[in-house]
Order: structure tokens, then sequence, then C-alpha cells
């Protein structure tokens, strides 16, 4: 079944079309142009820092299921290779990291995680240890999704100019 027609797809759908808006209108501010770096990281709020250690362990916990399911595969390389990128941005001479980059680099690298777990969504049965992690992953994409697609088109439309 192509992945529009499913109801996971068509979420996911709601949730790019959801951050495609918030970025155009200006709607909820936008934290894209702050500058990503240790001193930001360490002074987020309580309730972020909470947010995005739950989001990392559930990316990293894709390893517990990387043996046996080709989606956690995906979720896991995708997770290091923004990671990685993230880095290599970073330690590159004359760029500046900022959230919105960041978040540009989460949809970039993260979406075959993403589009892997639609793509075999039959092997996602509550009743299973995968299942409710996939659930859960399924869950943190989306919410994730819609801050990083708003705040990668912020970044995108400041570094055009526009």
């Amino acid at each position: 079944m192509p992945i529009l027609r499913t109801k996971l797809g068509l979420l996911f759908c709601l949730v790019a079309a959801t951050g495609i808006f918030l970025a155009v209108t200006g709607m909820g501010g936008s934290p894209a142009l702050e500058l990503w770096n240790n001193e930001t990281r360490t002074s987020l709020p309580l309730w972020l820092m909470i947010w995005l250690g739950f989001l990392a362990l559930t990316f990293l916990s894709s390893v517990i299921f990387a043996w046996n399911h080709v989606p956690a595969r995906w979720v896991l390389a995708s997770f290091i290779g923004s990671h990685v990128a993230t880095i290599a941005v970073e330690n590159t001479e004359g760029m500046v990291l900022r959230a919105g980059l960041v978040s540009l680099l989460h949809v970039v690298f993260w979406t075959p995680g993403l589009v892997s777990l639609l793509s075999n969504q039959s092997d996602i049965r509550f009743n299973s240890a995968y299942g409710t992690w996939a659930s859960i992953l399924l869950f943190v994409y989306a919410v994730a999704f819609t801050f990083d697609i708003r705040d990668g088109i912020v970044w995108l439309l400041f570094m055009v100019g526009v």
C-alpha cells in the first residue's frame, strides 16, 4: 500500500503542512536563528532538555531492534548521520551553527528512517517490544518534525535573504 494512502502517511503530511504553515506565517515564534552552541544547549528549559533526552533515548534504543528489523537500522544510521553532520558543520571554519540548520539536518537525515518505518508498517504490532518502540518513535517523529520543518524553513529563508 503506498505511503500516502496509509493513516500514518497522512498524519506525516499533516505534520509537514503544519510545519510549513508555522514557518510561512511566523505563528508560534521560532528559535531557528538562535546560535546552537554549548552555552545555548546548557541553558535550555528543563522541559526541553527532558524532551531531547527522551528523543535521543528513543532513537538510540533502535540498536536493540537493529539485528532483526531493517527500519531500526535506518533509524539508527540516520540519527548518527545527523549528529555527524552537525558536528562537521560546527567545526567548519566560517559556518555558524544555528538551531534552524540543526532542524534542517534532522529533517534531511531522519527522513529515511521514517520512510522505512512507514514502508514496513505490517511489522508494527502493539503486542511486541518492537511495535511499542516503533509506535513511540512515530510519535517522536511527528512532534519533532512539526518544529524541525518549521525551523528548517525559517533558516533557509533567512539564508536566501527572504
